[in-house]
């Protein structure tokens, strides 16, 4: 799955829920950091360089739009997310990283 942010109209669109392979941001628009936190508002913050995302707002995101038992998929992806340091602490968000458009 992927969140497809353009920073241009500071539009979030999560696309593939059902992959739960794989996690990223695809950026439309200039790429500078501040312009996709701004796009990314209510859904995650920046770290430093990083951007991490809300669990609760992907769960939000994919209501609707994926099988039954992805709620064991995406467990399981935050499983192996947080053995590779992509959580923080408490679970509650997921590191992302920036792909080109």
């Amino acid at each position: 799955m992927y969140l497809r942010v353009d920073t241009e109209t500071k539009t979030t669109e999560l696309h593939e829920p059902d992959n739960t392979d794989e996690f990223h941001i695809v950026v439309h628009g200039p790429h500078d950091p501040a312009h996709i936190d701004e796009a990314l508002a209510g859904l995650g913050r920046m770290v430093g360089t990083d951007f991490y995302i809300g669990v609760a707002q992907l769960k939000a995101l994919a209501e609707g739009k994926v099988e039954d038992g992805w709620d064991t998929k995406f467990r399981l992806m935050l499983d192996h997310a947080g053995q590779n340091g992509w959580l923080n602490d408490d679970r509650s968000y997921l590191q992302a990283h920036v792909k080109e458009d």
